[in-house]
């Protein structure tokens, strides 16, 4: 082992009970304000302490743990060799930060981290010998001597590649630019004894010496204009001071360098010649014979030790001096002086140069710096020569002059080993595992750069750093906590990601780089200004945004939304995006373990058994109901989740709004009346795009506070319940009920579905025919009148007109009564059930008296259907003397109806509102027959007989070509079918048959999968045999689709075994909007094609769903074919069948062909399966483009209870009030949510049996709610 790392070995073992007794806590104190630079330059406020004498036992700086910048030994030196780098630097950015003219030592690592991976530092040269020049100086201190020590390190700083690459020639040497480091630490002895920390030292940057230390350092000038940069920085624990200064180059000036090149030299050598024969012309001196003269010439002062040694001289006259360089420099340039002298033997007078006496240096400063400048030129000269040298060729006779030997002769290194042994932590950087040699690329990296650390630094120093900056820098603590992840992370070090995990810090780029995903700009935007509604916003857009709404950018946003929240102490934010609901509704049921299928009670009740199950999983499940409340729209799973998370209640109560806001928010004003609040609100809830997940807990956080402020019984309900209570609202607010008059509550629901229908109960409202109108018009017309394809009779006509004004009382009482309810007459009851061919017997007199009804209880048999709204036509009618009655029609709004009467009641002693007739005899026994009557009745009967009692007492618009009476009956419910015959054997002798259709059937007992299904049956094309063709084809298609679309639903049928009816409940799900292209009689070739298509897609499906049966089936004993082959194999492989005539070998053949059969079966049916299903959903989507032929559902007609009895009830919805579902239960009338019309749970006894639907386009048709009120 090389002598001086033996020394420094041992000094290692020497110091290390000192290094066990460091104390083990470092705390610093809070960073006073630094208001020079936000670049934290040092701040030029007092930072000493008045301390009259120096002892060496007390801190001169106090407070020096408060300032920035902030800086560790290994920092310190790779600003010094970097420095000059960034003083000589072109970079426009570094320029910008103002980097080039002031350096980096006294700067904050944040302001030159990002650039310093683009520099290659300097090389710290120094002189290891000694004994040749003494460049480590040890000096006492003046205002402490006993304690204090001052020790200073004089090297180069020198470009590396210039050491190691291939210099061109003499010429070039000169031009490297080699600058001095003077480097001087004072040691205060006794406080490294007492207060010295352990790890690494932390030094904190100084601009103002304090006096005691101001004589200690007395060269010192920061004017110096040979001064390049310097820095003052003092340790916090022992005030350990180091000043750092950087000189520039010596030899700076052009003539100087030019001096040193090949043509110079020769020049002057070859002037000399010519005044001097004795030189050789030939013996040209070599560059490195002038820098190795010159370097003598300045060391040679510097070796005189005393003043009792002579002075040494140079004769100027010297042959080696004028040859080697300019002799005058020596007096104009380094501080000879020229003295004249007499040659004692030839009493000649001469000049020589005498050099600056340097003995005092250590106690004259002045000297101490001329002598401090001449170790700088010998250093210079040292290693120029030795790079001159070394471009000398290996066989040159010039490597063996003096020269060259003599400075090939001086021990040189590269080594930054002096600068911690100056400092005295050497012995603490090998402890810590530092190895020079070992250079780190992490070193550079600016998050190592920001917190002032090495690579081998151990996770302690480092977090002690983090902290210690975090402290001083709070305002870019983001910055620090970034560089601490990123070394916890690059190193692996366990203990520095755990403390991160701990620390509830947002790193500086992190919050940028969530500020970028937000699209603001951290360099042109104030982060502090930002704030929670700002954020929120953008988020909700950028999320709102489909088209970039990707799920990566939609994570990157989620995750830069709960940053900002953290970093702008948002709890709203925080709850807003841990609370985000779900982007798909599947995720939400999954979550919640349900189908989607289920009602609102299943979901609360899933979500109270998942928390209580899991509690870990509570946020889970609430954004999973929170995310199905918002599908469904439904207030009361709202008010549920507010119930279970009391926490939504804090960021979107009623009182975070005042009422003003929340009348902004619904778009209301104060005079608004509740039901109009209701009525936006609603709108507002059910038709509106859902933009904002929020928006539903504003909205109803916004009724809440007027419901509050207005004390409101009817908001406050519909808040409770989400519904409207009908007992809140004024009579004109709700449609009327129907009294149930004894079995009449599928009449009920009938007379309600044609009330709702707009163009219909205007034309009742407005009938005043009589029988003399119609035998006028009969007799007028020429035309035999058919209805339903025969012709009708005087006491048919006579009885439907009486028939219409019954329905026309009816009608009128349900615009105009003040009450909630309506009671039907007798006579209608009646004629609505009797059959046409039933003659009634009408009275003499034109008006008559109806005898009073009695309420029965509700039992009867199956009903009707439902369909869309249209725009109101409001009826103002006036009641005269002849009780004729004007209309005014579509009136844009409030219409009101004038009347003699002062309300209209439905009680034996009501006055008839029809014109003079006849008024039919119902007698008691009458009307219980015909009550009795319609509770055997098909409801389709039922519904026949109330449409053609008004088509007979209806003008016809036209006949058509048989005579049938077309009028506004055929135009509402009627549509046409064309019906074809085509024989197999001669195409083109089709039969066809038009025929209209009331409504169309479908056969629940085909269990079809859905409506489409149910009309794919009823439709289907047919193969049938017929005696006068043979085999033909049957197809049936819609040539003419009605305005309202009625479809009866098939539920009823005979058990043959049992010989007795029974309801079928089998679910059969429709959808709110049908498309009924695919069944129309069209030549579009197209839909043509796609129908062909769709029918072998179909007949594919049921070859497999017919193979999966075949697998699947079981036989007499219950197995299937899989199990059979698993049986016989089980069988095989037991003891019963070893002593058989099977052998051993045919034995496994068969168990193996056996089991390979198995693992067929199960892979054609997982094959079927998914087959099936991909096959299905295709087929489901084969007519997705054709729409010309639209329809929206608007009644739906139920039924519970079984074949022969039950309850009827009808649900019609509102479009003109926000789509709203109303159930109409006789005198009953509620609002209901759509879940209740669509539920096609298994086993529900409260089935469809018919739907009414509108076409598209003609849905302000249907206009449920109609009053008119005085």
């Amino acid at each position: 082992m090389p002598k001086e790392d033996n020394e420094l070995q041992n000094a290692i073992e020497d110091d290390q009970n000192q290094l066990s007794n460091y104390e083990k806590d470092h705390t610093v104190d809070k960073a006073n304000t630094i208001d020079d630079c936000p670049l934290y330059e040092t701040s030029t406020s007092q930072q000493s302490t008045s301390v009259d004498v120096d002892d060496g036992k007390h801190l001169l700086y106090l407070n020096i743990a408060t300032y920035l910048p902030l800086k560790t030994s290994d920092r310190l030196l790779d600003d010094i060799l970097c420095d000059t780098a960034f003083l000589n630097s072109t970079d426009p950015r570094v320029i910008e930060m103002g980097l080039k003219t002031s350096g980096i030592l006294k700067k904050s690592m944040l302001s030159y981290s990002n650039f310093r991976s683009g520099i290659r530092p300097n090389a710290l040269g120094s002189l290891t010998d000694q004994v040749v020049l003494q460049t480590k100086t040890e000096y006492d201190s003046i205002s402490c001597p006993q304690y204090n020590k001052i020790q200073v390190l004089q090297a180069v700083i020198l470009n590396p590649s210039l050491t190691e690459q291939q210099i061109a020639g003499f010429d070039d040497i000169v031009k490297i630019p080699i600058y001095h480091l003077k480097v001087t630490v004072k040691i205060r002895q006794e406080l490294e004894r007492l207060k010295k920390h352990v790890g690494v030292t932390q030094f904190h940057a100084l601009d103002r010496l304090h006096e005691h230390d101001l004589v200690d350092l007395p060269t010192f000038d920061s004017s110096d204009p040979n001064l390049k940069d310097y820095g003052i920085y003092v340790s916090d624990d022992t005030n350990k001071l180091i000043l750092v200064e950087i000189f520039n180059p010596e030899f700076n000036s052009p003539e100087e360098r030019d001096s040193f090149t090949t043509a110079a030299i020769q020049k002057r050598y070859n002037d000399l010649c010519l005044e001097n024969e004795s030189l050789n012309e030939n013996e040209i001196p070599s560059q490195p014979d002038c820098f190795y003269t010159l370097f003598k010439i300045f060391k040679g002062p510097l070796a005189r030790r005393s003043t009792a040694e002579p002075i040494k001289t140079i004769d100027s006259g010297n042959l080696v001096l004028n040859t080697h360089l300019n002799p005058e420099w020596l007096t104009s340039k380094y501080g000879f002086q020229a003295s004249s002298e007499i040659d004692e033997e030839t009493n000649e007078s001469f000049t020589e140069y005498v050099p600056p006496d340097m003995v005092d240096y250590v106690g004259d400063w002045k000297i101490r710096k001329i002598r401090e400048s001449y170790v700088r030129k010998c250093l210079q000269l040292i290693f120029w020569g030795q790079l001159s040298a070394s471009l000398l060729a290996p066989n040159s006779l010039l490597k063996n002059t003096k020269s060259v030997k003599g400075l090939s002769s001086i021990q040189t290194s590269f080594s930054i080993l002096p600068w911690f042994q100056l400092l005295g932590e050497s012995r603490a950087r090998i402890l810590l595992n530092f190895n020079e040699q070992a250079h780190s690329p992490l070193d550079a990296e600016p998050h190592f750069i920001n917190l002032s650390v090495s690579h081998y630094y151990t996770d302690r120093d480092i977090i002690r750093n983090y902290e210690a900056l975090s402290s001083l820098d709070p305002e870019n603590i983001g910055l620090y906590f970034d560089a601490l992840t990123y070394i916890a992370n690059r190193k692996g070090a366990y203990q520095i990601i755990a403390y991160c995990g701990k620390q509830d810090i947002i790193g500086q780029e992190a919050l940028e780089n969530a500020l970028m995903v937000f699209k603001i700009d951290p360099k042109e935007y104030n982060i502090a200004e930002l704030n929670e509604a700002t954020l929120l916003s953008i988020y909700k857009f950028e999320t709102s945004n489909k088209n970039k709404a990707t799920s990566n950018h939609l994570t990157n946003l989620k995750n830069a939304l709960r940053l900002l929240a953290k970093y702008t102490k948002s709890n709203k934010l925080k709850f807003y995006v841990d609370h985000e609901p779900y982007r798909a509704l599947s995720q939400a049921y999954d979550t919640l373990a349900i189908d989607e299928s289920v009602d609102e009670d299943i979901i609360k009740t899933a979500y109270s058994i998942k928390i209580n199950d899991s509690p870990g999983l509570k946020l889970d499940c609430d954004r999973a109901l929170y995310t199905i409340a918002i599908s469904k729209r439904s207030l009361d799973l709202f008010n549920f989740l507010t119930d279970e998370c009391p926490q939504f209640l804090n960021y979107y109560g009623p009182e975070k709004l005042d009422y003003q806001e929340a009348l902004k928010l619904l778009q209301v004003n104060e005079n608004a009346s509740d039901e109009t609040i209701l009525k936006i609100f609603k709108g507002k809830w059910f038709d509106e795009n859902v933009y904002e997940p929020d928006q539903f807990l504003i909205l109803k956080a916004a009724l809440t506070k007027i419901s509050i402020e207005r004390n409101s019984n009817l908001i406050t309900n519909f808040l409770l319940t989400g519904r409207v209570d009908p007992n809140s609202l004024p009579p004109e607010n709700w449609p009327t009920g129907i009294n149930n008059i004894g079995n009449t509550c599928y009449l009920n629901s009938l007379l309600q579905y044609y009330f709702s229908i707009a163009p219909l109960r205007s034309y009742i409202l407005n009938y005043q025919k009589t029988i003399n109108n119609f035998n006028d018009h009969l007799s007028n017309s020429g035309h035999v009148r058919r209805i339903g394809g025969r012709e009708i009779s005087k006491s048919e006509v006579e009885r439907s007109i009486q028939f219409i004004h019954q329905l026309r009382n009816l009608f009128y009482a349900m615009v105009h009564s003040q009450q909630r309810c309506v009671t039907p007459s007798k006579e209608l009851a009646y004629l609505a059930f009797a059959p046409s061919n039933v003659e009634v017997e009408f009275e003499v007199e034109d008006k008559k008296e109806s005898k009073g009804t009695t309420n029965l209880k509700e039992e009867e048999p199956r009903g009707a259907n439902v369909i869309t709204e249209q725009n109101p036509n409001l009826i103002d009618l006036e009641v005269d003397e002849n009780l004729n009655g004007d209309v005014e029609k579509h009136q844009n709004n409030d219409e009101k109806a004038e009347s003699n009467d002062d309300e209209i009641v439905m009680s034996d002693d009501a006055p008839d509102l029809a014109s003079p007739t006849r008024v039919a005899k119902i007698s008691s026994d009458q009307l219980e027959n015909a009550l009795e009557m319609g509770r055997q009745q098909d409801v389709t009967e039922c519904i026949g007989n109330v449409l053609f009692q008004i088509e007979s007492g209806s003008e016809p618009i036209r006949y058509d070509e048989d005579n049938e009476q077309y009028d506004l009956i055929k135009q509402l419910f009627y549509g046409t079918t064309k019906q074809c015959i085509v024989p197999l054997s001669a195409t083109d002798k089709v039969r066809t048959k038009v025929e209209r259709f009331l409504s169309l059937l479908v056969n629940i007992g085909d269990h079809p999968k859905d409506i489409y299904d149910a009309f794919d049956s009823y439709f289907k094309d047919e193969y049938l045999t017929m005696e006068e063709y043979g085999d033909v084809k049957r197809t049936v298609a819609v040539t003419t689709f009605p305005t309202i679309l009625q479809v009866q639903i098939q539920r009823v049928y005979y058990d043959r075994e049992r010989f007795m009816p029974f309801k079928s409940i089998e679910p059969l799900p429709f959808k709110e909007v049908i498309y009924m292209d695919r069944y129309a009689d069209t030549d579009n070739l197209t839909l043509l094609a796609k129908k062909e298509e769709t029918e072998q897609l179909k007949q594919k499906l049921n070859d497999m769903k017919n193979r999966q049966r075949e697998l699947l089936n079981r036989d007499g004993s219950g197995l299937t074919r899989k199990d059979a082959f698993l049986e016989t194999v089980k069988l095989l492989e037991s003891s019963i069948v070893e002593n058989t005539v099977l052998n051993t070998e045919d034995k496994k053949n068969v168990i193996k062909t056996l089991k390979n059969k198995v693992t067929n079966i199960d892979n054609e049916l997982m094959s079927l399966y998914n087959d099936i299903n991909s096959l299905e959903d295709k087929i489901s989507h084969q007519f997705d483009d054709f729409k010309e032929y639209g329809y929206s559902l608007f009644s739906v007609f139920i039924h519970r209870g079984e074949a022969s009895y039950g309850h009827y009830w009808i649900y019609i919805k509102d479009r003109n009030q926000n789509g709203v579902w109303r159930k109409y239960n006789d005198e009953t009338i509620s609002e209901v949510p759509e879940e209740e019309v669509f539920n096609f749970n298994e086993g529900n006894t409260a089935t469809p049996y018919f739907l009414v639907y509108v076409k598209q386009g003609q849905e302000a048709d249907i206009e449920p709610l109609k009053r008119i009120l005085e």
